[in-house]
C-alpha cells in the first residue's frame, strides 16, 4: 500500500467468498452489498471485454476478473482519489493484465474507445437525483450516489455507444425507479432480457431490481426467482 494512501485513512477488506482483498476509504465512499450482488448476477462469456462504468475502489471489476482470468475490464472512475485506489487493489490482487484504470469523465468515452468495442457494460449508477433528499457528508459519497456529475440516461447513452450489436449490460437500480430504468433501457434499444428483485425477506416489497439488456435485440424478457437478503 503506498504512503499517500496509508495517509488518507484506508481499510484492507478480505472477500474470502471471491478470493480477493479490497482497499476501501475509511469515511469516504465505500461499497455496498449492491455492488456484490450485481457482481453476481452479471453472465461473462470467455475473452469478454467489459466496460466498469464509476468503478468506485474497483471491488465490480475485481471480482468479475478473478471469476473469469479469460476477461478484460476498462474500468472508469472520475474520481481521483477513488481511481488511486482501484489501480492499487489491480496490483493488490495480481489483475494487472486484465483490468485498466481511467481515471476519466464518462463523455470522455467516445474519445478513448472505438465504437462497439465492448461485449458486456457494468454500472451501478447514482440513484438520488441531486434535487431531492439529503445530500451526503462526505463529498466523495455525494458523488458517487447522486446524479450530480453524471445521470441514468446518459451512462446509457455511453452504454449504447460502447457495445457492439447483442453487446449486453448489467445494472442494479431502485426497484420503486424500475419503470424509468426499463422505458431509457428501451428507448435506447437496450432491450431487457432478464430481470431479479431484491427484497430485504420474504415478507418485503422489493428495493432493487438487477437488470440485464442486449443492445438490438428483440421484445423478450426473462423474470428469474427474487432474491431475500435475510
Amino acid at each position: 500500500m503506498s504512503q499517500d494512501l496509508k495517509r488518507s485513512g484506508v481499510t484492507e477488506d478480505h472477500l474470502k467468498d471471491y478470493g480477493i482483498t479490497v482497499l476501501q476509504p475509511r469515511n469516504g465512499y465505500r461499497f455496498s452489498i449492491d455492488s456484490l450482488l450485481l457482481a453476481d448476477f452479471v453472465r461473462s462469456r470467455r475473452g469478454d471485454y467489459f466496460l466498469d462504468i464509476g468503478t468506485g475502489c474497483g471491488i465490480i471489476a475485481l471480482i468479475l476478473a478473478k471469476r473469469d482470468h479469460s476477461i478484460k475490464v476498462a474500468a472508469i472512475e472520475i474520481q481521483r482519489d477513488l481511481t488511486e485506489i482501484a489501480l492499487e487493489n489491480v496490483h493488490l490482487n495480481c489483475l494487472d493484465g486484465q483490468i485498466e484504470v481511467y481515471g476519466e469523465d464518462l463523455i470522455r468515452v467516445p474519445e478513448m474507445f472505438p465504437a462497439g468495442q465492448f461485449d458486456h457494460v457494468v454500472a451501478n449508477p447514482p440513484y438520488r437525483s441531486s434535487a431531492s433528499g439529503r445530500l451526503c457528508k462526505n463529498p466523495q459519497e455525494n458523488l458517487a450516489r447522486h446524479e450530480i456529475l453524471t445521470d441514468l440516461g446518459q451512462i446509457l447513452s455511453v452504454t449504447r455507444y460502447a457495445l457492439h450489436p447483442g453487446g449486453r449490460v448489467s445494472l442494479i437500480y431502485p426497484a420503486d425507479r424500475i419503470v424509468r430504468l426499463l422505458s431509457h433501457m428501451h428507448e435506447l434499444g437496450l432491450e431487457p432480457k432478464r430481470l431479479e428483485m431484491v427484497h430485504p425477506d420474504p415478507t418485503s416489497q422489493a428495493r432493487l431490481v438487477l437488470v440485464e439488456g442486449c443492445k438490438d435485440s428483440g421484445e423478450e424478457i426473462r423474470v428469474l426467482p427474487p432474491i431475500f437478503l435475510n
